[in-house]
């Protein structure tokens, strides 16, 4: 049996008092799919945007994340830029660019149903 996610895939901006990333893998969909991959097969249907690249699918093939329910469309991903404060457990979102979220409407692809 499999473990389907719906949800975003996207880039991340952070900052930290420690440290900063530019446009890393980010979104929930990422997460709990390379997270759930350890213990099921993971099948993840969301939308990525033309400038998604390859590397990022790469982690989510090499967990063997199934990955046809993830469409790429025209535009770019949903980019989220947030700060996190000394206590890492407190962030403040700076900039949210949904982009092609905005009109992502959920497809199950038949092979999953």
């Amino acid at each position: 049996m499999s473990i389907l996610v719906v949800g975003t895939v996207a880039f991340d901006s952070i900052e930290t008092p420690f440290g900063s990333a530019e446009r890393v893998l980010g979104g929930s969909a990422s997460y709990f799919a390379v997270a759930a991959s350890f213990f099921s097969p993971v099948k993840i249907v969301g939308i990525i945007g033309q400038d998604f690249p390859q590397e990022y699918l790469t982690i989510f093939s090499g967990r063997g994340v199934d990955l046809e329910g993830l469409r790429r469309e025209k535009g770019e991903t949903f980019h989220w830029r947030g700060r996190y404060h000394e206590d890492l457990n407190v962030r403040d979102t700076v900039e949210l660019h949904l982009n092609v979220l905005s009109g992502f409407v959920p497809h199950l692809p038949e092979s999953y149903r």
